[in-house]
């Protein structure tokens, strides 16, 4: 029988590649040469729980392992109650990692700008970034500003989740914001950007051009009703096709900033085609500003009020079945050609799943709400302006659904 160590080393890192976490780790304790073929697998996928542990990767981790990580995940919740400031650590890691591809910051604190914007700009593959606050947004809120810095200095990147991010006064008139919504009033040390300039506000992402996936989650947006969508000309067309809003923890009645959410849909132009909601809409009772769309090289007044959406999901975890009457008066004009609804933020397609009898339940009861809303629709004028529809689908796990061909 062949010797491990005679196999050609292409298969050697093909079989390294197949075996799980704990199986390449005790491989690589094996020998010297094992450890080497199985450094690239170790690192590839690197989790760090907390500042603790993000402090220690930093300072343990030899420097020229990070060419190995491809995916990164922070988190700096650490054992204190106080903000601390972990940027040295993390610009550490970042510098090394030169082939990192996916980075998901879940921040209890912000970090230094001056340190940490650097540091993404010599990041030239990451295409996937995931920011988001896991501290008190009154205590330590990240700032906008910090966050569109920071994914603008991505050359590459296509896909950006952010949640629970605070907005700038800077962007923000105060007198507008509600009471209860944390904005940051300390964020001036945040550099102007080489390509942004000082507009570091959340719609200045649409003018990122590899940006085509934008999710938004827990973030308030209601100010953005406001927002001027007269792009200078020159400017990089938004290119986003997909774009999901979940609404914000701050308002009682989510149908409230239901403006400011299809404003940004209107921003994000022709190239949207997925819409994922977690948040109702209801139809607008108040002059809006006219929509842009560019066309011979600028941006022009235009009369179709919304982009065309192929797909628009429901995520029925957080919009009740009885709001989707008036988030289909919204989203008229969209020419939607299909509409699923499930828990979550994706199309449910884990049919086959067994649920506990009182989450069946559960399910059944929701598909008999969301059974009589779509029924409802159906039957409304609403649906007649509805033409280019042609399937609903509501999927709430095995025995719970339904489908409307129309």
């Amino acid at each position: 029988m062949t010797a491990w160590h005679a196999l050609p080393t292409e298969l050697l890192i093909d079989i390294i590649n197949l075996l799980p976490s704990n199986a390449v780790r005790a491989l690589a304790s094996t020998s010297r040469t094992s450890h080497v073929l199985c450094l690239p697998a170790i690192f590839a996928d690197v989790v760090l729980p907390s500042a603790e542990s993000l402090r220690v990767f930093a300072a343990h981790v030899p420097n020229h392992y990070g060419r190995f990580i491809v995916s990164l995940a922070v988190c700096t919740k650490h054992a204190g109650t106080s903000c601390i400031d972990t940027s040295d650590a993390l610009v550490t890691i970042l510098s090394s990692a030169t082939h990192l591809q996916s980075l998901s910051l879940s921040l209890a604190s912000s970090a230094d700008p001056h340190k940490l914007i650097p540091a993404f700009a010599g990041l030239p593959s990451v295409h996937t970034l995931d920011i988001s606050n896991c501290g008190s947004e009154n205590l330590c809120p990240i700032s906008e500003r910090l966050v569109v810095s920071l994914a603008a200095s991505l050359p590459s990147l296509s896909h950006l989740r952010v949640s629970r991010i605070s907005r700038s006064a800077i962007h923000v008139d105060p007198c507008d914001v509600p009471y209860n919504v944390p904005i940051v009033m300390n964020d001036f040390d945040v550099p102007l950007h080489t390509q942004l300039g000082a507009d570091l506000s959340l719609p200045s992402l649409l003018t990122l051009p590899s940006l085509k996936i934008l999710e938004i989650r827990d973030t308030w947006l209601g100010c953005d009703s406001k927002l001027d969508l007269n792009f200078d000309p020159n400017a990089p067309r938004p290119r986003l096709q997909k774009l999901l809003l979940t609404g914000n923890m701050y308002t009682d009645d989510p149908t409230l900033d239901s403006d400011a959410y299809t404003t940004w849909m209107r921003a994000c132009g022709p190239s949207l085609r997925s819409l994922v909601l977690g948040t109702a809409l209801a139809a607008l009772e108040k002059d809006v500003p006219s929509p842009v769309s560019p066309r011979d090289g600028a941006w022009e007044v235009v009369e179709d009020l919304l982009p065309h959406i192929c797909h628009l999901h429901i995520d029925a975890s957080l919009v009740s079945a009885a709001t989707f009457h008036s988030t289909m008066e919204v989203l008229s004009t969209c020419r939607i050609n299909n509409i699923t609804v499930s828990y979550g933020e994706n199309p449910s397609s884990e049919k086959g799943g067994e649920l506990d009898e009182f989450t069946h339940q559960c399910a059944l009861d929701d598909l008999e709400e969301w059974k009589d809303a779509v029924e409802g629709f159906l039957c409304s004028a609403t649906s007649a302006d509805c033409s280019a529809l042609r399937h609903i689908g509501v999927v709430f796990g095995k025995d719970a659904e339904a489908n409307w061909e129309l």
